[in-house]
C-alpha cells in the first residue's frame, strides 16, 4: 500500500495555538516570545478596558504596556486558569489604582504648596502651584529628582529604590535628604 502526499495547501494541518496556561508557563520560564504571544492575544481588550477606566487618558498605552511587563514579572504566580484575560485585567486594575493614588499624592502636594503660598482662594492657585513644583523639580539634579519621585510619588521604600537603581541604600538616603532640602529651598525662595 502506498501513501500519497498531497501538495495542496489545504492539506497542511494548522498548528493549534498554544493555550494561555502553556504561554504563561513558557513566559515564567523566561521565554520572551511568550510575552509577545500574550500581548498579541490580549493587548486590544486590555487597552479597551484601561481606556474606559481612565476616560481615555493620555497614558492608556503606558498603562497597557506596564500591565504586560508586570505580567511577565509575575508569570510564575499565574493561577493556571484557561484564559489569561481576567488575570491581566486584575494587573491593569492594580496599575490604575497606583496611578490614582500617585495622582492623589501629587495633587495633595500641590494643595500643600498652594496653602503655604497664599491664604486667599485663587482660581489659578492650583495651576501656579503645579508650575512652581514642576520648576522646582527641574532644578534638582536628575539622580536626586528620580530618587525623590520614586519615594514620594511611587511610594517605594529606600531598599526598593536602592535595588532598582542598583546603588547603596546610603546613597538613596543621601539623595532623598538633599532633594527634599533643595526642593524646600527653591519653593521657599519663590514664596
Amino acid at each position: 500500500m502506498s501513501t500519497q502526499r498531497s501538495n495542496r495547501p489545504d492539506a497542511v494541518r494548522a498548528v493549534p495555538e498554544p493555550s494561555d496556561p502553556e504561554v504563561m508557563r513558557r513566559l515564567a520560564g523566561g521565554e520572551s516570545g511568550a510575552l509577545g504571544e500574550l500581548y498579541d492575544r490580549y493587548h486590544e481588550p486590555i487597552r479597551r478596558f484601561v481606556a474606559r477606566a481612565t476616560s481615555d487618558a493620555e497614558d492608556v498605552d503606558d498603562l497597557v504596556h506596564a500591565t504586560f511587563l508586570a505580567a511577565a514579572k509575575s508569570a510564575t504566580r499565574y493561577d493556571g486558569r484557561a484564559c489569561a484575560r481576567p488575570w491581566l485585567i486584575g494587573i491593569a486594575v492594580q496599575h490604575l489604582r497606583r496611578r490614582h493614588q500617585a495622582r492623589g499624592r501629587f495633587f495633595a502636594a500641590l494643595r500643600a504648596v498652594a496653602a503655604t503660598r497664599r491664604a486667599a482662594v485663587d482660581p489659578m492657585l492650583a495651576l501656579n502651584a503645579r508650575g512652581d513644583l514642576e520648576r522646582a523639580l527641574r532644578l534638582i539634579s536628575g539622580p536626586k529628582r528620580i530618587a525623590l519621585l520614586m519615594a514620594e510619588v511611587e511610594e517605594m521604600s529606600c531598599p526598593e529604590i536602592a535595588a532598582v537603581l542598583q546603588i547603596p541604600i546610603g546613597t538613596v538616603w543621601t539623595r532623598l535628604h538633599a532633594a527634599r532640602r533643595e526642593l524646600r529651598q527653591v519653593l521657599g525662595d519663590e514664596a
